[in-house]
């Protein structure tokens, strides 16, 4: 655990907790109503529209919508020259039918099960912390509210459609609730590490294709089944190879009846892995392995890339200034190393190869929960709201001391 002496606070960190603190009831009720409506991809019209009105109220009035698609930026500024730093916010949910049985669960057949909403929920918090103390920033500090996290496509197109620029970032740090069911972690733990904090992931489908008719034909025939069973095995094969990393084929779709050679065969599958080098070799490996089996068997191919992200490379001398800004803050808890690191992918990875970049986890999963995240039961613990929003603040205030 670090600690330091002596640190230049702009705001006392007993104070700024406070505050925090007194902003609990509110951040919850933001949660819940983004929790009620969750929407996918880039088709987040209804949070967009949600995310800009709890924004306003807090007296935030320059606004950009429609960023990439139906992203948010909003910017606080200090009124003096200085960096400008970037906290970013996923906004999408995931196509799960909710069974939580809250009061405020979706009823659209959306859910928020990977905790989004609380993302959005402690980000609006810190914005109105920062925004009362905007003339004690270092900078300037632009909120993002990215849709389409799930899936590798918000970051890319908010990207795209400058949301680094104008001005431009100097910095960005974003986070994850970290409800991961096998560690003995307690709500509210902060959980760092100064390497990558999430997996590279390579995502891919291959549709094999031959000539379908009656199995008695089989000799005569092209049957896809076959391609995608040796492609399947290749796959396999590669995770034997690869014990470091993630292979795997979880998707196969094929055939009807026991008696009718299909005439198409669908698999799909991903490689997560830490080490950048290794995942640029068992892209390359799988992609062999997917149009041998269509040679082989003399199947044709159609093979898609669904997610190509890299890993997050986080910044050494950000990691080292959170750590500091959250033991100052948080002196009863500190942080804790994350180890292992969990082999889950985040687009925030896209900024952090553009720009300095730090993205650590927070502890949110309820006491004797057995729900992980992406469970049609999963639920976070609304009690760590006010501490993710002061961490986040904390950040931003004190970055630059």
């Amino acid at each position: 655990m670090l600690h330091t002496r002596g640190m230049k606070m702009a705001l006392n960190e007993k104070e700024l907790r406070r505050e925090g603190e007194a902003l609990q009831e509110k951040l919850v009720g933001y949660r819940r109503t983004l929790h009620a409506c969750p929407e996918l991809k880039m088709e987040t019209p209804v949070t967009e529209e949600t995310v800009v009105r709890f924004l306003r109220e807090a007296g935030i009035s320059e606004i950009t919508t429609n960023v990439g698609g139906h992203g948010v930026t909003a910017m606080i500024r200090s009124g003096k020259p200085g960096p400008c730093l970037a906290l970013r916010s996923d906004m999408d949910g995931l196509p799960i039918p909710e069974e939580t049985g809250l009061p405020f669960a979706s009823k659209n057949g959306n859910m928020h099960a990977c905790g989004h909403d609380f993302h959005m929920a402690a980000l609006l918090g810190a914005a109105e912390l920062l925004f009362r103390h905007r003339t004690e920033l270092p900078g300037d500090v632009k909120l993002i509210f990215q849709p389409y996290e799930e899936g590798d496509g918000g970051a890319k197109q908010m990207i795209a459609a400058g949301v680094l620029e104008d001005p431009k970032v100097d910095a960005i740090l974003g986070f994850h609730n970290a409800c991961i069911i096998d560690r003995d972690y307690r709500p509210g733990d902060v959980l760092v590490t100064p390497e990558a904090t999430t997996a590279n992931i390579f995502a891919f489908s291959a549709e094999y294709k031959g000539n379908g008719g009656h199995v008695c034909l089989s000799a005569s025939r092209i049957n896809p089944v076959y391609a995608a069973a040796e492609a399947i095995s290749g796959i396999r094969a590669l995770a034997l190879r690869h014990p470091s990393a993630i292979v795997a084929v979880t998707v196969c779709h094929g055939g009807v009846r026991n008696n009718i050679i299909p005439e198409t065969c669908l698999i799909e599958g991903s490689l997560r892995s830490f080490d950048r080098n290794e995942q640029a070799l068992l892209r390359k490996e799988a992609l062999s392995v997917l149009n041998d089996a269509a040679v082989s068997t003399g199947a044709d191919v159609e093979v898609r890339t669904t997610i190509d992200v890299m890993s997050t490379k986080n910044d050494r001398r950000l990691y080292e200034k959170f750590c500091r800004i959250t033991e100052k803050t948080y002196p009863e808890s500190g942080v804790l190393p994350l180890d292992p690191v969990p082999f889950i992918g985040e687009d925030f990875a896209r900024y952090a190869d553009l720009v300095p970049g730090y993205h650590f986890y927070l502890s949110a999963r309820p006491e004797g929960s057995p729900y992980p995240q992406h469970n049609p039961k999963f639920d976070v613990d609304e009690s760590v709201l006010s501490k993710a929003a002061v961490l986040l603040a904390a950040f931003a205030l004190h970055w630059q001391d």
